[in-house]
C-alpha cells in the first residue's frame, strides 16, 4: 500500500473516526501525553460545521491533494 492509498482511505473515514485517529497519532508521536476528550469533541463539532458550510456552499474546500502537497513543501 502506498502513502497515497493510505491517505485516501484515511480521508474517507467518518469525521469523528478521523478526529480520533488524528488524536491517537499525535499521542503516539509523543507530542502530547493525553488528548483531552473535550478538545477532541470540539474539533469534531468544528469539522461537522465546516462540512455543513461546504455542503451549503457557504465556503469552498480545497482538494486533499493540494493540502498534502502544501504540507509536504512546508515540512521539507
Amino acid at each position: 500500500m502506498t502513502i497515497e492509498q493510505l491517505e485516501a482511505q484515511v480521508l474517507a473515514l467518518p469525521k469523528d473516526t478521523l478526529a480520533l485517529l488524528v488524536a491517537r497519532l499525535i499521542e503516539h508521536l509523543g507530542q502530547v501525553e493525553k488528548i483531552d476528550q473535550q478538545i477532541t469533541n470540539e474539533w469534531i463539532q468544528e469539522a461537522e460545521l465546516r462540512d455543513e458550510d461546504m455542503s451549503n456552499g457557504k465556503i469552498a474546500g480545497i482538494s486533499s491533494q493540494e493540502v498534502f502537497s502544501k504540507l509536504r513543501i512546508y515540512l521539507e
